[in-house]
């Protein structure tokens, strides 16, 4: 079977042979159940959750899995301040960290110090598995604690310390660490013979002999006896459309399957043996403008947080002939805003500042202060003219492709813009860990259903997705050093009193209540204005081959519902 991604990413495996938590999501998204575990029950409110764990399941190299495995991860990974300095978001509420004890060999109790009203939602996302990933009879070696001559490894590998050791080994929750050692022992239900090594080439993955799922017959899966994944250069999106039109891809929903491929595919589909799927969209924009609000330049600071300077960006776009043109015609102007019949609908947020009116622009930007020289362009605080750098990830073609009308209408109120496209790692290492950049285009996070409780991400600054205002999201996550490279800065109060209603969230186990909350925090978003939205998502595709079935008609397109995962692949299978 071939799968097919971009250079620099593991989402593809992630999505694919990498979702089996303690929890899942249902194949619906209506909700989660139980998966590694085979029940749950809370208790105390909603502060204690007892897993009963699956008896009988093996890691891939035959060795049994049990709540020792548990253990280990929480007390000798995250309670390890050389492997964890800062633990995972999802174990903490009001700054606390849960505690995880063994009831016996096959249930485990989570304790927190107050409720944790999202705690198996959070479990249920894709990267969120750790408490099932770390083999104790196969780490244990690289573990200082368990180890006396741990350093004799660390000199024979010539690496630094044991924590590289460990992690080198697939110790680690980074993607690129835990997906490039192939001999690992997962619960997964394909494991690496050939792991990807970052770059472009190929990875293969064979069967699990010892996965832990059978279908309705007792058969055990997966169907499909091994995976390859082709990775190409994050740009080189023509390669992978005349791979699927060659019929060479017998899967795949992400990087090239964007609006302007989909006449060419369509036309290609009976000859490429393949049709399509659908996907349905969870984000609250097709692209995210998300200006730097904690730049470390003092001057571009003070004209990216002035509200009405934002305004004004935001009046200068021409959306709906960026939707005509790009996005051929599947959209409408919207703001960064949940999806209009949700529950946490804001219209407000969702349409504000979204007419295309260059004399509205002008005004707003004339309001923030920022008149034009005679040149026509309008300069800052330090009397130069005012430039925006915007760095876009160059595997998101729809991105690239939307910057010159962006550049074009922004010059046309007196702001200078220019633009650079990059590979994916470059792009995550430019904007996710420095403060020094101006600008970016993204989009995921919640703007449908609960994920908008989930993934609130450009509603406030929640997390390192955050990139607008780093420095405030690692302030209120505790981080420190290396783990706030972009900084640390209390936030103004607006934002610090949305933090403080999305505690009060997390710690809410009924979902009225939850709602309440999380538009009382949308409101905010609404007066605040962060980022700059373009379109509504419409409907998205994949194309799957005529020979590979179980792959359903439609699914949810999501990070956190990271399809197809949900969809159950260690059951999708191959025949004529």
């Amino acid at each position: 079977m071939g799968v097919t991604g971009g250079s620099g990413s593991f989402s593809q495996i992630n999505r694919f042979q990498g979702y089996d938590g303690l929890m899942r999501w249902r194949p619906d998204y209506s909700g989660v159940i139980p998966n590694v575990a085979e029940k749950v029950q809370s208790s105390k409110g909603g502060a204690t959750y007892t897993f009963s764990l699956r008896q009988g399941i093996k890691w891939s190299d035959g060795e049994p899995f049990n709540a020792d495995d548990v253990l280990f991860w929480y007390e000798d990974v995250v309670l390890n301040k050389d492997l964890s300095p800062d633990p995972p978001a999802w174990m903490m509420i009001d700054n606390k960290l849960g505690k995880v004890r063994k009831i016996n060999d096959y249930e485990v109790e989570f304790s927190f110090a107050k409720p944790h009203g999202l705690f198996l939602e959070l479990l249920a996302e894709p990267t969120n598995d750790a408490p099932v990933r770390y083999a104790k009879h196969y780490l244990k070696k690289y573990h200082k604690k368990y180890n006396p001559k741990v350093n004799d490894l660390v000199k024979q590998e010539k690496l630094t310390d044991w924590v590289q050791l460990f992690q080198n080994h697939g110790g680690s929750d980074d993607d690129t660490v835990r997906w490039t050692v192939s001999n690992q022992p997962l619960l997964y239900p394909w494991t690496f013979t050939k792991a990807p090594d970052g770059g472009t080439g190929k990875a293969v993955a064979q069967r699990n002999p010892y996965y832990w799922k059978v279908d309705t017959q007792g058969r055990q899966l997966p169907y499909l006896d091994g995976l390859e994944y082709s990775f190409l250069a994050g740009s080189d999106t023509n390669s992978l459309t005349l791979m699927a039109l060659g019929g060479q891809i017998d899967m795949e929903d992400q990087f090239f399957c964007i609006p302007q491929n989909k006449p060419v595919l369509a036309d290609g589909r009976q000859k490429g043996g393949f049709d399509f799927y659908t996907t349905t969209p969870t984000e609250p924009n097709q692209a995210v403008i998300q200006l730097n609000l904690n730049h470390k330049d003092p001057v571009k600071r003070e004209i990216f947080t002035n509200k009405n300077f934002r305004i004004g960006l935001s009046y200068a776009l021409n959306r709906q002939e960026m939707i005509n043109l790009v996005l051929l015609k599947q959209g409408a102007p919207w703001q960064v805003a949940p999806s209009k019949g949700s529950a946490y609908y804001n219209e407000q947020l969702a349409t504000q500042y979204t007419e295309y009116s260059v004399a509205k622009a002008n005004s707003a930007l004339d309001q923030a202060g920022y008149k034009k020289n005679g040149s026509g362009v309008r300069v800052g605080p330090d009397g130069k003219p005012i430039s925006i750098a915007f760095d876009i990830d160059n595997g998101r073609p729809v991105f690239v492709d939307l910057m010159p009308m962006i550049k074009t209408y922004w010059q046309a109120v007196g702001i200078q813009v220019n633009f650079t496209a990059m590979e994916r790692s470059l792009w995550e290492e430019r904007v996710r860990t420095n403060a020094d950049f101006d600008a970016t285009i993204h989009r995921f996070g919640g703007g449908n259903g609960e994920e908008v409780v989930l993934d609130p991400r450009y509603y406030f600054p929640l997390n390192g997705n955050s990139v607008f205002a780093a420095k405030w999201q690692a302030w209120y996550n505790g981080l420190t050093g290396s783990s706030a490279s972009a900084g640390i800065e209390k936030p103004p109060a607006a934002v610090h009193k949305q933090m403080k209603l999305y505690d009060q969230l997390k710690q809410t186990v009924n979902t009225d209540q939850r709602t309440k909350l999380m538009n009382q925090i949308l409101a905010i978003a609404a007066d605040e204005f962060y980022v700059i939205g373009v379109s509504a998502v419409a409907d998205g595709y994949g194309i799957v081959r005529n020979d590979f079935h179980n792959v359903p008609k439609s699914m949810p397109n999501s990070y956190i519902y990271p399809n197809p995962g949900p969809c159950n692949p260690e059951q999708f299978y191959i025949a004529s």
